[in-house]
């Protein structure tokens, strides 16, 4: 059994063309959890429309990480598939997917090739490059070398299927970011257990990319900064981590800063240093975030 986990938040319709995209898939070889992050909109179409749905509805906005845990708890299948309620399938890629964490325990997660809805041609993701230690800066590989199976540092997101017991040893997704970072997070634990992550170059998912929280937005440049500065003090030594804080301080962040200024973005300035003086007020990195801001609307 393969156990399907997506978060849904204010995004019904677009939750709804994810599991119309699983119409043709043989429904007893997976079930599927619908995670409702304390959507405002009501979405118990879901459940009407598709009554083999697991729909869970949580009170609150657990966030990325919070929603995909509450999933895993109402799971049973021994094979985790979190997938973005804005992605698609055009074949059944579960059982391709499974068959290559059967047959290698060295991998700890597996990653379809990510191909943008809109523009199928184009590769949105085909692995990631480790994480610098000292600027925090990585790349986002686009271009498959044409192997069966690609090395990456860090699993996507939008897409990733591990066997439950990878999750038994390192434990859930860390809820600490609410959104972004978190499955780097993640990857860099399971990696640091001995395992592998690879992304099966001829498992294609196509992707709609922020549909819930958009391209970019002041909730979007406050996480982005936050959260960046406490993946690096999570996994970083303190060496590292100084020369670190000493580029995004000094380099980084005014460049951030200039570009939302001629761009006339005042709030999302304002979000970007709100992030930087969350890391200083909060020594522990294992502290969560609160739902409301006095600059941000109810996430």
């Amino acid at each position: 059994m393969i156990s399907l986990i997506t978060v849904n938040y204010n995004n019904v319709k677009v939750t709804c063309e994810l599991i119309e995209s699983l119409k043709h898939f043989n429904r007893n070889e997976f079930e599927l959890i619908v995670v409702d992050n304390a959507s405002k909109e009501d979405p118990s179409s879901i459940g009407t429309q598709y009554p083999w749905v697991k729909l869970i509805r949580s009170n609150v906005n657990l966030g990325f990480a919070g929603g995909n845990n509450l999933g895993i708890k109402y799971s049973i299948g021994d094979y985790l598939f979190f997938i973005n309620n804005d992605a698609a399938f055009n074949k059944n890629i579960l059982p391709q997917l499974m068959n290559i964490l059967k047959d290698d325990k060295s991998i700890g997660v597996v990653c379809p090739l990510l191909k943008y809805y809109e523009e199928p041609g184009k590769t949105q993701y085909a692995g990631f490059t480790n994480i610098n230690k000292y600027t925090g800066r990585n790349k986002l590989i686009t271009e498959p070398s044409g192997a069966p199976l690609l090395e990456s540092f860090y699993a996507h997101g939008a897409a990733m299927m591990m066997r439950r017991e990878i999750i038994d040893q390192v434990g859930l997704m860390p809820e600490n970011y609410f959104v972004y970072y978190e499955e780097m997070d993640w990857s860099a634990q399971i990696t640091r257990k001995g395992y592998r992550i690879v992304v099966d170059s001829s498992a294609i998912l196509y992707h709609k990319e922020s549909q819930t929280i958009g391209k970019l937005n002041e909730m979007k440049s406050y996480f982005m900064a936050r959260n960046r500065l406490l993946f690096m003090r999570r996994n970083s030594n303190p060496f590292s981590l100084s020369i670190f804080w000493a580029f995004f301080l000094m380099i980084t962040t005014p460049r951030q800063l200039l570009t939302y200024a001629l761009a006339r973005q005042g709030r999302n300035m304002q979000a970007h240093l709100a992030g930087i003086a969350w890391n200083i007020q909060n020594k522990k990195t294992s502290n969560v975030l609160g739902y409301k801001f006095n600059f941000l609307t109810s996430v």
